[in-house]
C-alpha cells in the first residue's frame, strides 16, 4: 500500500509543478466554462420583478395625475356675456364701461382677427370653476340697463370654460 500511496503523491507533485509553473510563466490561464443559457439568462427573482412593475405603475398614474393638475391650470372660465358685430363695436364698449362701473371683471376681446369680418365678445369674469360664475351668471341675465342695448341686454350669457392667453 505504500508504494501506491508514494505514487500518488508523486503524480500529485507534479501537477502542483506544471500549474505553479504555467501561472508564473505568464501562459493562458484557465477559463470557467458554464453551460450557454446560465450565461445569458440574468437572474431576477420574482420581488424584483415585482417591485420593477409597481413603480412602473406609481410613475404612469402619477404622471398622468399631475398632467391632468398642468392641464387644469391651463383654463378657465368667463361669463360670455354678449357677442357683437364690427358695427356694434360702440355699443359693445358702451355696455364693458357700465358692467365696469358696478364693479364687474370686464374684457371686451376682438374675435377673428384678420378676417374680413371680425366680431367682439364681451367676457365678464375669471374663474377657476364654472360654480363660481353661476351668481354672476344670473346677475348678467337678470340685468336691465336703461338705454343701452335693449330690456335684459345679457339674456343670452353663458358660461364659458376658456383657455388662459
Amino acid at each position: 500500500m505504500a508504494p501506491k500511496k508514494r505514487h500518488l503523491l508523486d503524480i500529485l507533485r507534479d501537477n502542483e509543478t506544471r500549474e505553479g509553473s504555467t501561472e508564473g510563466s505568464g501562459s493562458q490561464q484557465k477559463i470557467d466554462v458554464v453551460p450557454s443559457n446560465a450565461a445569458i439568462r440574468p437572474k431576477i427573482s420574482a420581488k424584483v420583478v415585482v417591485l420593477i412593475f409597481a413603480a412602473v405603475v406609481v410613475f404612469f398614474f402619477s404622471y398622468k395625475f399631475a398632467g391632468g393638475v398642468a392641464e387644469a391650470d391651463n383654463y378657465h372660465y368667463c361669463v360670455v356675456a354678449r357677442e357683437f358685430n364690427s358695427e356694434d363695436l360702440e355699443l359693445a364698449r358702451k355696455l364693458g364701461t357700465e358692467l365696469k362701473s358696478q364693479g364687474y371683471n370686464v374684457t371686451l376681446a376682438e374675435i377673428g382677427v384678420g378676417s374680413e369680418e371680425s366680431h367682439y365678445k364681451l367676457f365678464v369674469g375669471d374663474q377657476p370653476s364654472e360654480a363660481a360664475l353661476s351668481g354672476t351668471l344670473a346677475n348678467l341675465q337678470a340685468l336691465n340697463l336703461d338705454g343701452l342695448g335693449g330690456a335684459n341686454p345679457f339674456s343670452d350669457a353663458r358660461i364659458k370654460l376658456l383657455p388662459k392667453n
